[in-house]
């Protein structure tokens, strides 16, 4: 991925402040995963590979399933963490602390969002019924997907459609009517090599079926769920909010589960696939949360 280039010749610039760089190849995609594997035991696969590569400290950062991967690993083993950054960071929808907010804001928007963030929540109502629209192939997903898995891994085609779906739409929700089915909107970010390469990644070694069961055993995970609602993330955190994702969370939804929040950037442009479609802002972004998480941890050494 382009990210990675762009990560190199911060690290050359900036060696102090870059601890540890980890590739993001998660563990759910292999041939087989044992049943009831989910993201609190990928976390602590993670866990497990940095202590044997001799990193007792160090930053995550994770979109997608890796923020929720990220967070768990923050959540689990805050000692072994210097901080975490996320490019997705998802809110229950159906909490008692969302939801109350959410309406006391419909009515009294200043007592709850900042002006600036008022268009990540509303109208309430449009954004629901696009996570409804948006949100059905996660339902398969968590439901059927040994059944969907086999279609989808005997046909490349099948394949190629069910994955590129989404590198179409969620890359520009603003335009969601004019991206869908639309081949210029797959190749406004990324070439035909490049999208070619995530779906092979997939066929050749037969993993769509082992990915789509990671959401099944999320989602019927009871301690999964008691990690989001239970347990908040103390380790200093931050997120870059692409203003086209599927979902973009408010300052202080933010804050509620993670509650060392010292870094927030509203980017300019991006959406759900932040390190593909702008390496550039993501990696820039990244650098300047571990630099200001460096900074208060050399501002609370000199005061201790």
């Amino acid at each position: 991925m382009p990210i990675y280039p762009r990560i190199r010749i911060f690290r050359g610039t900036s060696q102090k402040n870059i601890r540890t760089i980890a590739p993001p190849l998660y563990p759910q995609y292999i041939r087989t995963i044992a049943p009831g594997f989910s993201a609190m035991y990928a976390a602590q696969m993670f866990t497990k590979l940095m202590t044997r590569l001799g990193h007792e400290t160090y930053y995550v950062q994770g979109g997608d399933w890796g923020a929720i991967i990220a967070s768990d690993m923050a959540t689990l083993f805050p000692q072994r963490i210097l901080g975490v950054h996320l490019n997705m960071l998802g809110v229950p929808t159906a909490s008692f602390y969302y939801l109350s907010r959410v309406a006391v804001g419909y009515v009294f928007p200043s007592l709850i969002f900042d002006s600036s963030d008022l268009w990540k929540v509303y109208p309430v109502f449009d954004r629901l019924a696009l996570l409804w629209e948006e949100m059905g192939y996660a339902h398969l997903h968590s439901t059927k997907p040994d059944t969907l898995g086999v279609g989808l891994t005997n046909d490349p085609a099948g394949l190629a459609a069910w994955i590129l779906e989404k590198f179409s739409t969620w890359t520009s929700f603003s335009k969601l009517d004019e991206q869908k089915g639309n081949m210029q909107a797959l190749t406004a970010k990324f070439t035909l090599d490049e999208l070619l390469t995530n779906v092979m990644i997939y066929w050749v070694t037969e993993t769509i079926t082992p990915s789509m069961r990671f959401y099944k055993e999320y989602w019927r995970s009871q301690a999964e769920q008691d990690i989001v609602r239970y347990y908040g993330v103390v380790v200093p955190s931050g997120y870059a909010a692409f203003p086209e994702d599927i979902m973009v969370c408010p300052r202080n939804l933010a804050r509620h589960r993670y509650t060392n929040l010292v870094h927030y950037t509203d980017m300019p442009r991006g959406g759900h696939f932040a390190a593909f479609e702008e390496p550039q802002l993501f990696a820039e972004d990244v650098i300047k949360f571990v630099k200001a998480v460096e900074s208060l941890s050399a501002s609370t050494r000199e005061e201790l």
